[in-house]
């Protein structure tokens, strides 16, 4: 037994018409309306129209995602003076904007995410492919401890 929904999704790729899919991509907007704890799970039945090869189930699709988003409720988040840290019970000890130096950060931190790899390199600079790829076996056997 296939639900409205089921029907409704199949209607964006199988609508005889633009006109047809068009009202279903409306009609999915309604659902989310009607169980908006269902979000994701709305999303993601959707979300396998979007790649399709058909350019109207495309267009669909787009037009589902846009129904659904114009019924979603604004998110409303707590105001800063609400959020309270649960772990941390003296306030003193929460690092402030003012106590935050950029200079500081700058001059004495370090890299997170950049890296070319270099640092992994260990004597490799000016070896040949050959013994480079000797090299590295050696070391890798060092490090687990399979080798001598």
């Amino acid at each position: 037994m296939t639900t409205r929904l089921d029907r409704l999704v199949g209607l964006l790729d199988t609508g005889a018409t633009p006109v047809v899919r068009s009202t279903a991509a409306r009609q999915i907007g309604g659902i989310q309306r009607q169980h908006p704890e269902e979000l994701f799970r709305l999303l993601a039945r959707v979300y396998e129209y979007i790649g399709s090869k058909s350019w109207d189930t495309r267009v669909a699709a787009a037009q589902a995602f846009d129904a659904i988003a114009k019924e979603v409720s604004e998110w409303d988040p707590p105001v800063e003076g609400d959020i309270k840290p649960a772990m941390i019970d003296d306030e003193d000890e929460l690092l402030t904007f003012a106590q935050y130096n950029v200079d500081s950060v700058i001059r004495n931190g370090r890299l997170l995410l950049g890296s070319a790899g270099k640092e992994y390199d260990d004597g490799l600079e000016g070896l040949g492919a050959q013994a480079r790829m000797a090299l590295q076996r050696a070391q890798m056997k060092k490090r687990l401890g399979i080798g001598a």
